[in-house]
């Protein structure tokens, strides 16, 4: 029983340990895999009760998997709102710059 434990935990360090100084790993797929390794581990966990822990541990990469994606298009969708925030507040701070110059022009003017 002990050793179906430990036989998960070590593949999935090796996996993570081979993925870790990789550069040319995008924030979309280091969310993926880092979703698949915590359900794999969670699930593992669960299933070691039932004394299924292969099981859980598939479900649980497979559900993980999809939190991790779902995660990241969250943080897609975050990142380009607040893009668009930002280009309004430049937008309506350019307007107000130049407002101030009409009426600074207007003033001196008169």
């Amino acid at each position: 029983m002990r050793r179906f434990m430990i036989l998960p935990a070590a593949a999935l360090a090796l996996g993570l340990g081979g993925c870790a100084g990789n550069d040319q790993m995008t924030a979309g797929g280091r969310d993926v895999l880092l979703g698949g390794a915590g359900g794999a581990l969670a699930g593992a966990a669960i299933g070691s009760f039932t004394a299924q822990a292969g099981v859980g541990a598939l479900i649980g990469a497979g559900v993980g998997v999809v939190g991790g994606y779902l995660w990241h298009q969250h943080e897609i969708a975050e990142r380009q709102a607040a893009e668009r925030r930002q280009a309004q507040l430049n937008q309506a701070y350019q307007r107000g710059v130049q407002q101030g110059e009409r009426q600074r022009r207007s003033s001196t003017t008169q």
